[in-house]
């Protein structure tokens, strides 16, 4: 199902991700600009921390991945002593979204807080994956008070966010009212997870 979804999310999407045949002429405009963005990073530190600040979201996107496929197959000890307690918090929302959407935050949680992210980041990366037809700049601006309230450990925005979204079958909400619930969501899966997993280290 989450395959057909982003095949989908990717059809109905006007933005191309990169062109298919890179030889062909309609790809040169593409290819060049990319050169160009590249070439406008001066080496040295600048380039390199580009390229560290890529391979990390790069590193944590495929650990979130490979949690997500390996499903239910027996984690590491400490994995699971994370993912434990975040899935129990995330209960509460049992009856407004699908169950498996609580597991997959629940694991994305637990592999980000260790990714050494900003914590907007993190927001962004664990609903990354659940919410395909959002923009990460878009989903960032709507990240960027519940980062807030976790760095400050202030409670009263979370509350904010839920009183604003209906209670209502995932389905019946809009497209924003989605997105606002699941970041909530991961707000509160992020919180946990850290909690966790600095009493486990």
């Amino acid at each position: 199902m989450a395959t057909q979804h982003d095949l989908l999310a990717s059809i109905l999407n006007p933005e191309t991700g990169y062109p298919w045949q890179p030889l062909a002429p309609e790809a040169e405009a593409y290819l060049t600009g990319l050169e160009s963005a590249f070439n406008a990073l001066e080496g040295g530190d600048e380039l390199n921390g580009a390229i560290a600040a890529g391979w990390q979201i790069l590193s944590a996107q495929m650990e979130v991945q490979m949690a997500t496929q390996r499903g239910n197959a027996p984690m590491d000890e400490v994995s699971q002593a994370v993912i434990s307690p975040v899935l129990e918090q995330l209960r509460q929302f049992q009856g407004r979204v699908p169950s498996g959407l609580l597991h997959r935050l629940a694991q994305s949680a637990a592999v980000l807080t260790r990714s050494g992210q900003p914590l907007i980041d993190q927001l962004v990366q664990c609903v990354d994956d659940i919410l395909p037809g959002w923009n990460s700049e878009d989903l960032a601006v709507l990240a960027r008070p519940l980062a807030y309230s976790l760095r400050d450990g202030r409670g009263e925005i979370l509350e904010l966010n839920l009183r604003a979204i209906p209670t209502a079958d995932w389905e019946a909400l809009s497209d924003l009212e989605q997105a606002r619930l699941t970041l909530t969501m991961a707000s509160v899966a992020l919180k946990v997870a850290q909690g966790e997993g600095s009493e486990s280290l």
